[in-house]
């Protein structure tokens, strides 16, 4: 699935959920879809790079009924978002395969699901883009 530009967007289609971070970053539910929609994109940028010595990776899940924030779908196909990544340079990663999972009804949450320690990581936007269906 490609990742549509800015340009090929109408505003009246579809919607974003921005989730910033100043602080300490952690697994968290940060958006409940009012509507039916699929995620089209994901994009995440951050100011500070992690810098623990192991691995430090995201993803993004979709949570339905009660699921907890590491326990939903993975929206990301096998390259997860590096938290430890180059300060200020966008990460734009592949999405799932799996078509259902982009899916959200109405009352389904996304999540950002952290693997790793976040040392020193700040300055977090992460930005789903989703159209209605």
């Amino acid at each position: 699935m490609s990742q549509p530009s800015a340009f090929e967007l109408s505003n009246e289609q579809y919607l974003t959920a921005t989730h910033f971070i100043s602080g300490t970053v952690a697994d968290v539910q940060f958006f409940t879809a009012p509507v039916d929609c699929e995620v089209v994109a994901i994009r995440e940028v951050h100011a500070t790079a992690g810098s623990d010595a192991g691995a430090v990776t995201g993803t993004i899940r979709r949570c339905q009924g009660t699921e907890a924030a590491t326990a939903g779908d993975d929206l990301l196909g096998t390259t997860k978002i590096n938290l430890k990544g180059t300060a200020l340079t966008e990460q734009i990663p592949a999405l799932t395969g799996t078509a259902a999972s982009l899916q959200l009804s109405a009352g389904d949450r996304l999540s950002l699901d952290v693997t790793g320690t976040t040392t020193d990581l700040a300055g977090v936007i992460l930005t789903v883009l989703m159209k209605r269906i």
